[in-house]
């Protein structure tokens, strides 16, 4: 073997000069690849120090030393709802940092004192002792107080109440900016610490829920569990009840999931048609809500619900609305997701919104056209033509979802594995279904009658305020409104926003037109106008991932050929 080894025939030194060749390449090329890897790194870096840093998951709990003890809030005032959820409910979770307020009456002086619970999470008591009350609740907080004064004192009269409330953490994980820990300051709602860890997502390929957020509650084992609890600020925005945006205890947690893509639809006589998030347990009741309402000058008083049987086949029920509303629950369905619920309004009317000096319903006749609509609503000076819009109730009996087999197919794909042009598709095919026409507004005021349309009852033309500014999103360094420069093209809005990040697919740029709503394909070159969205995808893989494994390859086949020669140099000395 030593001898083949110091004398190579001819396969051999074939093969010393490929793995010499190999070492050389790598040794041409890294400092190359090192400075594309620097100035990817030095990228990152200036995007990174660009965003908020989130601040870090934490589920711990401070230590038995004084020091750490939170100082308590001074609370200026509470909301009678939060008084009455948490305060006088007696739910508020006891700890290290709240403040006790002591009232002794003696009949001829009345003493008062306050008493802090300490890091140890005792009340340590003049004559009493300690007095262990940590996560205890405000109700057996107060009964384990009473209890061990009344054993020292018989005779006088003392009142416990809680006086000052600290500041505890609590963690806001899964689908919002920054996830981690935020300061509860004494009580605060569901609401306010998802703004505090930044809100919700709400990208153009990531969405957070807003219906089916978790409210997680820490064991004494250190695990996690459901409560039954749950946040839903689509039916608080709507009622304003503080059971769907809940105040939080200490030792809970918010998990806010990726939206759900199944949802249920309602149309008809209501304040506002459209799809909504399901969330298991919605009732016909909480759809109504949800589409703020019926219509109050004609209450509807009947409605279709539709609903996609096992054999595939839609199936109508008849929905008795004065029952629902009664609180019947046999009428008041439990709703399935896909469920698509029609309300039918007697009186026929359309509406106008925004922009106009006479807001509000217009009584339909048939051959009314758009612009006689507008004509007779007058618009406002502040109105933007360019980005009014058209919204048409869609009937489900006629037009629904799974009517579009493509469509079908792209929604049965889990959103990770969507391609961004199969996204854009399904943003355009769900907002025609959701009944926007693609309307250029602009051009009807011009005078061109081919966008002059019949109206249909329950139709809707919203004029918002004029906005003039662009919103560039998606995969670029700052994503932001930006004021409208009708010099400016795609490119120079993307430069405004700091240009393309290191995951942006700089080829495949979308824009969402603001009068519309159709997403198109743009360039670096294409005309952008007021209210439109610019979209950036994200691609999956950072550039050069690639041609760093086939670096580092070249560079393990140089190193071994680096040592094969050696030890034929060495054999040849022998």
């Amino acid at each position: 073997m030593i001898i083949s080894m110091a004398y190579p025939g001819r396969y051999m030194r074939l093969f010393y000069i490929v793995l010499v060749s190999l070492l050389i390449f790598d040794f041409a090329f890294y400092p190359f690849a090192a400075h594309a890897q620097s100035r990817r790194t030095a990228r990152q870096t200036e995007e990174k120090s660009e965003r908020p840093s989130p601040r870090p998951f934490t589920t711990s709990v401070p230590e038995e030393t004084e020091k750490e003890v939170t100082p308590p809030v001074e609370i200026k005032s509470i909301g009678k709802a939060a008084y009455d959820a948490v305060i006088r409910s007696g739910r508020y979770i006891v700890g290290p940092g709240d403040v006790f307020a002591v009232v002794i009456n003696r009949n001829e002086e009345i003493e008062t004192f306050e008493v802090p619970v300490g890091a140890s999470g005792s009340l340590l008591f003049p004559s009493v002792g300690p007095v262990s009350v940590a996560f205890l609740s405000l109700t057996e907080a107060n009964q384990a107080i009473q209890t061990a004064i009344t054993k020292r004192f018989h005779q006088l009269d003392i009142s416990i109440s809680l006086a000052r409330l600290r500041t505890f953490p609590i963690n806001v994980v899964g689908e919002v900016h920054m996830p981690g820990a935020v300061d509860v300051e004494g009580v605060e709602q569901a609401s306010q610490l998802i703004t505090k860890a930044g809100g919700l997502i709400d990208d153009f390929n990531r969405k957070g829920s807003s219906r089916n957020i978790q409210i997680m509650r820490l064991d004494e084992n250190g695990q996690w569990h459901n409560t039954e609890r749950r946040i839903d600020l689509e039916l608080w925005n709507r009622t304003g009840k503080a059971q769907y945006n809940p105040f939080l205890l200490d030792g809970e947690q918010i998990v806010v999931p990726v939206a759900r893509s199944d949802s249920i639809y309602i149309t008809g006589a209501v304040q506002y048609s459209g799809s909504y998030e399901f969330a298991p347990g919605d009732r016909v009741s909480d759809l109504i809500v949800l589409g703020n309402g019926l219509r109050a000058h004609s209450p509807p008083k009947r409605a279709h619900l539709l609903r996609l049987s096992d054999d595939g086949e839609w199936r109508p029920i008849d929905i008795d609305l004065s029952r629902v509303l009664a609180g019947d629950p046999e009428a008041n369905l439990t709703l399935q997701a896909g469920d698509k619920l029609y309300v039918i309004g007697e009186t026929k009317w359309v509406y106008v919104e925004g922009e106009v000096k006479f807001p509000g319903p217009f009584r339909f006749k048939e051959g009314l056209r758009l612009k006689e609509l507008l004509q007779r609503a007058e618009l406002t000076s502040e109105a933007s033509v360019v980005q009014a819009s058209l919204i048409r109730k869609v009937n489900f009996e006629e037009q629904t979802i799974e009517d579009d087999p493509a469509l079908n197919r792209l929604l049965g794909i889990p959103r990770s594995q969507r391609t961004d042009a199969e996204e854009a598709l399904i943003a355009l095919k769900t907002q025609q279904l959701s009944g926007r026409l693609p309307i250029d507004f602009v051009a009807l005021m011009a005078g061109d009658e081919q966008h002059n349309i019949l109206l249909q009852d329950g139709d809707v033309v919203r004029i918002p305020r004029f906005v003039p500014s662009v919103r560039v999103t998606g995969a670029v360094i700052s994503p932001a409104n930006i004021p409208y420069d009708a010099a400016l093209t795609v490119g120079g809005y993307i430069d405004l926003a700091g240009g393309f990040n290191t995951r942006a697919k700089e080829k495949d740029i979308i824009i969402v037109e603001g009068n519309t709503g159709n997403a198109i394909n743009a360039t670096l070159e294409s005309i952008v106008r007021p209210g439109d969205a610019i979209v950036v995808p994200t691609r999956a893989t950072v550039p050069g991932q690639g041609y760093r494994i086939t670096r580092e390859v070249i560079a393990m086949l140089g190193s071994i050929a680096s040592l094969v020669f050696t030890i034929v140099l060495i054999n040849r000395e022998l």
